[in-house]
């Protein structure tokens, strides 16, 4: 054996002990002697690599290919560079090279579904990891098939199959690790907490597993739990946008703003590649209390710049000028139990199929009842789970939509960067986000005259669109009895809150001190079921006595009571939030007979509960100033008898306006066609909202 040969053997033993630094340069050494020792410059770069060195790293195993371009090891070693580079699609070229020799090579495929799902094609990387798994059943290929069918939202399949691969191998973390986010999926909460403990005796010190531990906190509303978990993962691994981007989301929730853009801020940067970071970050940036209206605006034109820039339109196809239904798409995460459906079905239910056709792109994982009722509105139905963007938008496109309606914004699910691609030729924003999405490729924006009453000049990329009798329909729930207003009996009124804790901002905390301070016969009741987490009361109770709140006024609850509607039976007040105000909250509260004062504010999402008071009829509900606003609950709360006439109002007001799908319907469809109708005369639609 020559010396080379000896250290080289010699290099390769102190790779593996672990002795980096040494291995280097005994393997230096070899290749100042034999400058052409392929396998010297392959484990080289292995060894560089794994010291953080990945430019070096790739440039020894390229080296190592150019003396020997017939070795596979080489290529595939190459890709997993490449891969965690996240450089997906020159690791998918090498990938395949290795594949057209070797179909069966278990690197080469191991390697090429993670470049694949890298890229958001994840129906390709399925494909690829079964056939891993077929060649070769080991732990990190049965993880990887897992991962990929969690990713796709098949919950039950990767339960099943981890369930069946931890039978024969029990001790294994990761395998344990994936179940659990299966089970948390399925909502089987306590199979989950099970699963990760056992997954933490086995691997004490995982960030990953400390993520998953704090997504199912998140997902129990056991908040300040949930940012001690994520905190731990990155203690463990700072460099992961999903610990980060938990701990952000956790703290958003706890009203620890400043901090929690800072972290969804953090987060984005470490994967700018990955769009749902960035989305995250701007729709934490549209709630925040402490941002000007126009920094969240320009920050979502920043994004939408970029992300134009980066992003070719498709060709245009020639417009079908024939008299014939309008082809309408409408995207969304949400076609599920979720509050967006109670304002879409009523008019996927009243849609003129004559004069229209409607598909609908979903990007719902956990389908439902509501998800099979959507699917028999629609004329066409795509799942566009793990379709990567190109594909969706070509799928879109063959589908020749005329009007492509976006009903997501910058919320979890969203699929933008499709309406990046223009696939479309006319692209509308609708419903689920109350901010501009950014894109000048949208649009369109849907409001009405009480939402944006001047058409919001600068703050949105699309052209505002005014819906004559309000931008919004509610499906009418369930004719549930309402009492009298509890003041009746009570001897004092209730100011209740409904609203998820971080919409309860500093704002917020002063106007309801300040109504609280003005009428001392009243309590303020919080409903949340995150309020059973013991630390989220205390901290807003703290929070509550600093704005001038005594304890003695303050009522939590969280059990929910059989029938959702019964909460509403004890409050006469619902309080708004600001600057993001009520919602679906409002129309719920408003379906009970509960009134809904609010502040008309300086933006689209703080003018929402004015928007639906105006539409019913009670305009007097809206105040202009923060000071009327004060006046206005203050006012209301001692006087017992007009609450009791807008417990008998509300309901039946709501029925002849905003629950009137029918005449809502027909406002969006005459919509639609005059879009339509602008883009044939102009050949393309303008926006109006250049940044």
């Amino acid at each position: 054996m020559t010396s080379t040969s000896r250290n080289l053997r010699t290099a390769v033993q102190r790779h593996r002990s672990g002795d980096i630094d040494s291995a280097l340069r005994l393997y230096a050494s070899v290749l100042k002697a034999d400058p052409r020792n392929a396998d010297a410059w392959h484990l080289s770069g292995l060894a560089a690599e794994s010291t953080g060195d990945v430019e070096g790293a790739e440039s020894m195993i390229r080296r190592a290919i150019e003396l020997n371009p017939q070795e596979p090891v080489f290529q595939t070693n190459l890709a997993a560079v490449l891969v965690n580079q996240r450089r997906s699609e020159e690791a998918e070229t090498l990938c395949r090279q290795v594949l057209r020799i070797d179909e069966r090579h278990p690197e080469a495929l191991s390697h090429l579904g993670t470049a694949l799902k890298q890229q958001n094609r994840l129906d390709e990387a399925l494909d690829v990891y079964q056939a891993a798994v077929r060649q070769n059943p080991d732990v990190a290929s049965q993880c990887n098939l897992a991962a990929i069918l969690i990713d796709l939202g098949q919950y039950r399949d990767a339960r099943n199959m981890l369930t069946a691969a931890l039978q024969i191998s029990p001790d294994q973390p990761q395998l344990l690790l994936n179940l659990a986010t299966a089970q948390r999926h399925l909502g089987e909460t306590e199979a989950a907490v099970r699963t990760l403990s056992i997954a933490e005796l086995l691997l004490p010190n995982s960030w990953e597993l400390f993520v998953n531990k704090g997504n199912l906190l998140m997902a129990n509303g056991d908040v300040p739990e949930a940012v001690e978990a994520f905190q731990q993962a990155i203690a463990l691994n700072s460099s992961s946008p999903a610990a980060v981007s938990g701990f952000g989301n956790a703290l958003r929730q706890l009203g620890f703003w400043e901090e929690s853009l800072e972290a969804n801020q953090l987060a984005a940067e470490l994967a700018p590649e990955d769009h749902r970071y960035q989305s995250n970050l701007l729709y934490g940036a549209a709630l925040s209390p402490i941002l000007s209206h126009g920094c969240i605006v320009q920050e979502h034109f920043r994004w939408a710049e970029e992300l134009e820039a980066a992003t070719p339109v498709m060709p245009a196809r020639p417009l079908d000028r024939s008299v014939r239904p309008l082809r309408i798409g409408y995207v969304s995460p949400d076609f599920r139990n979720h509050a967006t459906m109670r304002f879409l079905e009523p008019v996927l239910e009243a849609h003129d199929h004559q004069a229209f056709r409607i598909f609908l792109y979903s990007e719902t994982c956990c389908e439902d009842a509501v998800t099979e009722r959507a699917k028999a509105f629609g004329d066409g139905w795509c799942r566009t789970v793990g379709m990567s963007d190109h594909r969706m938008a070509q799928r879109i496109a063959e589908d020749r939509i005329d009007i492509l309606v976006d009903l997501a914004g910058h919320t979890d699910g969203n699929r933008l960067p499709v309406f990046a691609r223009r696939p479309a030729p006319v692209q509308v924003s609708f419903l689920g986000y109350p901010e501009t999405t950014g894109l000048t490729r949208i649009d369109y924006f849907l409001s009405d005259v009480i939402r944006t009453p001047d058409g919001a000049p600068g703050c949105f990329s699309e052209r505002i669109v005014h819906l004559p009798h309000g931008a919004c329909c509610v499906r009418p729930e369930q004719p549930v009895d309402i009492g009298p207003p509890p003041c009746l009996t009570s001897g004092k009124v209730t100011l209740g809150s409904t609203h998820r804790p971080e919409k309860i901002s500093p704002q917020t905390l002063i106007q309801w001190g300040r109504i609280l301070d003005a009428v001392p016969n009243s309590e303020l009741f919080l409903f949340r079921d995150t309020y059973r987490s013991v630390s989220l009361r205390t901290q807003l109770t703290q929070l509550l006595e600093h704005s001038g709140i005594r304890r003695s006024q303050l009522r939590f609850g969280w059990e929910m009571p059989s029938c959702y509607w019964d909460i509403y039976q004890d409050i006469d007040i619902l309080m708004e939030v600001f600057p993001w105000g009520s919602g679906t909250i409002a129309v719920d509260s408003m379906w009970m007979g509960v009134p809904v004062p609010t502040l008309a504010g300086d933006r689209h999402g703080s003018r929402t509960t004015a928007s639906v008071n105006h539409y019913c009829g009670f305009p007097e509900l809206t105040a202009a100033t923060a000071d009327e606003y004060v006046q206005l609950v203050s006012e209301l709360a001692t006087q017992p008898r007009r609450l009791a006439e807008y417990r008998q109002q509300l309901r039946p007001a709501m029925l002849k306006s905003v629950c009137d799908g029918r005449q809502f319907t027909r406002d969006l469809e005459a919509a639609y066609t005059a879009m339509w109708q602008i883009c044939l005369d102009n050949e393309a639609p303008q926006s109006d909202g250049a940044h």
